[in-house]
């Protein structure tokens, strides 16, 4: 009897339990638009979005922000015989050379033409008002090394000599662009402090080419270029097997090799500077080579000492002629930094020079005394 009791207690429960389970599903099918609904997106619309095409637009330099006045206020207009156009870069044979130009002046309106022609950042009229001096130094092109000079001034005594160059690398086109700028700042604000040498673009060729490139028209890295000690044993050594042959870091057949390396030696030599800036980029940082403490920061770019290479303008002038190297690697080789980091460095950098190119001239002035 108890069995059957249990029996029918479970078959009741059951039925029960069906029944809710009908009474659900016809609810269910009478309210339809109360059942939840989840959407998905509809296929078409994920193939167009990951197939969207992109625009192919070779590398360029973009325009950096505006920067602000009076910095960058025009002056007053250039003679338009200076407006002249110049030959391609991508076309040797209508480059300026040596038989073409009648004057040096007619050699840097050329190469301003070219730069403002290049560059998103640097105009024709950016270059021109830069007053560059033709230096006589010539790349395997014939184009003019512009340089521009800030002497002492009558009633001050300079604290040191200062060799600034940028572009050194053709495709680091922010490296030129900063000198630039720095050049603006020294045509309004130079006041004596330091004697200026600056070089805004050492491998014309390898920037004004139809595609810039690292190396000088020669195909030579002119970074690896330069006669260190250990050039003859090490350099293409170093290049065949840490470089694995990268014809972006070729250091040359010999050492000083190329025009454009001979010529920056020549300025070294004469114009003996206390302390040299070189412009790269991308690698945001600081490196240092030589004498005296390097700086711990410019703007937001902090040191980080990469080592020498056979060939570098740190070993050679900062390691084996003891003149203190600082490198500035820009954060892109494209973007020029915005208004307020280009000053910045500039002033940390001022700030640097104050303190160490007192104690280099120094150093140099006790190596050089007789002895008793």
């Amino acid at each position: 009897m108890l069995r059957f009791l249990r029996v029918l207690t479970y078959a009741s429960s059951l039925i029960a339990a069906l029944g809710l389970i009908s009474c659900t599903t016809n609810t269910e099918k009478a309210n339809p638009t109360k059942a939840p609904v989840v959407s998905e997106p509809q296929p078409e619309l994920i193939t167009q979005a990951k197939t969207k095409p992109q625009p192919a637009v070779e590398p360029q330099e973009p325009l950096p922000e505006k920067p602000p006045a009076p910095v960058e206020q025009p002056k007053p207009d250039t003679p338009a015989r200076l407006e002249r156009p110049s030959a391609k870069a991508d076309n040797p044979s209508k480059t300026p050379t040596s038989s073409t130009v009648n004057t040096s002046n007619d050699a840097i309106a050329g190469l301003c033409k070219e730069i403002g022609d290049k560059l998103g950042s640097v105009t024709v009229d950016n270059c021109l008002q830069a007053s560059l001096r033709d230096s006589g130094g010539r790349s395997i092109l014939d184009r003019a090394i512009a340089i521009k000079k800030f002497d002492p001034q009558d009633d001050k005594q300079p604290l040191g000599r200062v060799l600034l160059m940028g572009g050194i690398h053709g495709d680091e086109y922010s490296s030129v662009s900063i000198v630039f700028r720095w050049l603006e700042t020294l045509n309004e604000h130079h006041s004596g402090l330091f004697e200026w040498m600056v070089v805004p673009l050492l491998n014309p060729d390898g920037l004004l080419r139809k595609k810039s490139q690292r190396q000088n028209d020669a195909g030579v890295d002119l970074n690896r270029n330069f006669p260190t000690p250990d050039w003859r044993a090490d350099a293409l050594n170093y290049w065949r097997n840490r470089t694995y042959s990268n014809p972006r870091r070729y250091p040359g057949p010999n050492a000083s090799s190329e025009p454009e390396t001979r010529w920056f030696i020549e300025q070294i030599e004469s114009f003996k500077p206390d302390a040299i800036v070189a412009v790269h980029a991308p690698h945001s940082l600081v490196d240092y080579d030589g004498p005296q403490r390097p700086p711990h920061k410019l703007g937001r770019l902090y040191l980080q000492e990469l080592g020498i290479y056979p060939g570098s303008l740190g070993n050679y002038a900062g390691v084996a002629k003891d003149i203190p190297v600082v490198t500035i690697e820009l954060s892109s080789a494209g973007i020029m930094p915005p208004s307020s980091e280009i000053s910045s460095m500039w002033s940390d950098l001022i700030a640097w020079l104050q303190r160490e190119v007192p104690k280099q001239r120094l150093a140099r002035s006790q190596e050089n005394e007789p002895e008793d």
